[in-house]
């Protein structure tokens, strides 16, 4: 389900960074309008679980209120559920009240962008967040029962061996956080890897490298690292330039990746990898 189209934020890395798409408007669809999308699906079809995938659903304050008002009067809640992407520096500023009124209205789980656990690589990226915020946000989340899939870059331009262990650090941190709660956390990692168009990719044309280049994309098989069933129907995320962007070495952040994907898939299946 879209709720609206377009981004106001500038991300460096992502294809919908304004930036990047100067002649696209932001179009926010009324409450009543995909409200009514909603029940047509649950008539013809029965469907009562949904997720919105534009790129914010719960990305700006004023919007999310308007959103919550029509979904307690519709009484949503009582009759779906549902998950979506958001913001964190925007959930950071919603209030408890604000968080209970998403749960009554069937809110089970939020993709958030949380990137990196590095502040240096956060500023780059041009996030508007920084660590801490997001452990903060993902705690107060999780503690009202709404599940987190946080999505992970490794291989940035310009992160270092410090960089990407304190991404290993963060994840390993909001585990522990989902473990003291209701809510689960998930993390969903990713090699970096260019789009045509944005600002990251001007950066790096003006550094020497070619557009073919980065446009070069291949597959790549972690299962040598060890990822094997964790791995499972994730093939179509696995893909790269084969270009080292930053001071770490490939194969160390594609055994990274490996590594984490095994832990996080061992979570799923009340392992707790992070501690193994």
């Amino acid at each position: 389900m879209g709720g609206s189209r377009g981004c106001p934020y500038n991300c460096t890395f992502c294809g919908a960074a304004v930036s990047a798409n100067p002649d696209v408007t932001i179009r926010v669809r009324s409450p009543e309008n995909f409200i009514g999308e909603l029940d047509q699906l649950h008539d013809e079809y029965g469907v009562t679980a949904f997720r919105f995938v534009d790129d914010l659903f719960l990305g700006v304050g004023r919007v999310i209120d308007e959103q919550m008002q029509a979904f307690t009067r519709h009484r949503i809640g009582e009759r779906y559920v549902w998950d979506a992407t958001g913001r964190i520096n925007v959930l950071n500023r919603l209030t408890d009240a604000d968080l209970d009124r998403l749960v009554a209205n069937g809110l089970r789980e939020v993709a958030l962008g949380i990137e990196s656990g590095s502040d240096r690589i956060l500023a780059a990226m041009d996030k508007r967040i920084d660590a801490e915020m997001t452990e903060r946000v993902a705690r107060r989340l999780v503690a009202h029962g709404i599940g987190v899939k946080g999505y992970f870059i490794l291989g940035f331009p310009g992160e270092t061996k410090e960089d990407l262990d304190a991404t290993v650090q963060r994840i390993r941190n909001l585990w522990d956080i989902s473990e003291l709660n209701t809510g689960d956390i998930r993390a969903s990692v990713f090699e970096f890897r260019p789009y045509p168009g944005t600002p990251v990719w001007q950066t790096l044309i003006d550094a020497g490298h070619t557009p073919d280049a980065l446009l070069a994309y291949d597959d790549v098989d972690l299962t040598g690292d060890g990822a094997d069933e964790s791995m499972r129907q994730r093939d179509e995320f696995n893909f790269s330039v084969g270009i080292q962007f930053g001071e770490v070495p490939l194969q160390h952040i594609r055994s990274t990746l490996a590594m984490l994907t095994r832990e996080q898939h061992e979570w799923n299946q009340g392992g707790q990898g992070a501690a193994a």
